[in-house]
């Protein structure tokens, strides 16, 4: 149909090849555009949607005592008691912070009983983290028998006064009650380690919780 001359086909080739190479590397750039744009795209998505991040299970906490709202509670897992006692609508007038540690962190399943306060038959607070006077109450020697000791309040020293319970077991009393909140029974007390049946007996009939 065409009678074209040798050199007028290899022109049209070479326009060909041209227009092939042309359009694959257009073709390319595009394709790579693409690519770039649905990578950061899911980049974008996963950082503004909190649903796609990796979740961390919230911790389930059971507060009461003297707080506004006493109940169980969801919070995170860096959460501390200070956030505990603001979920559950703060402390009441008659609460005592300075017994518990407001900064320990919480743990999934604890309970964190927030103390009250307490106060002798003269209307003077008893339960503070101070004791200037504790041989007006305990002996040097021995427990007085009018008075128990609160194993949910008492300070270092106070512990110290039971039989049996030194410096070493009464610090393990404190850092008990700071991890896993007030004692319930007196008998929880033998969860502490160093304080088996035999040493319990010994102090059972002086000690009491609140």
């Amino acid at each position: 149909m065409f009678n074209l001359s040798n050199q007028e086909k290899i022109t049209i080739i070479l326009l060909l090849i041209v227009i092939i190479i042309g359009g694959g590397i257009v073709l390319s750039k595009n394709i790579n555009k693409e690519d770039n744009f649905t990578i950061n795209r899911a980049s974008d998505i996963s950082e503004n949607n909190p649903a796609l991040q990796k979740e961390i299970p919230p911790l389930i906490i059971h507060i009461t005592g003297a707080v506004k709202n006493p109940g169980v509670y969801q919070l995170k897992s860096t959460d501390r008691i200070v956030d505990a006692v603001k979920i559950a609508g703060g402390e009441t007038e008659e609460a005592n912070l300075d017994l518990i540690n407001l900064a320990a962190l919480l743990k999934d399943g604890q309970k964190i009983i927030v103390p009250y306060k307490t106060y002798s038959e003269t209307g003077d607070e008893t339960n503070t983290n101070s004791y200037k006077n504790v041989e007006s109450v305990y002996s040097s020697s021995s427990v007085s028998t009018s008075a128990k000791i609160n194993i949910n309040t008492a300070n270092a020293n106070m512990l110290q006064a039971l039989s049996g319970i030194g410096p070493v077991l009464s610090e393990r009393i404190i850092e008990y009650r700071n991890q896993n909140g007030f004692f319930g029974v007196i008998d929880d007390i033998k969860d502490v380690s160093g304080i088996g049946e035999k040493k319990f007996e010994g102090i059972k009939d002086l000690i009491c919780v609140q």
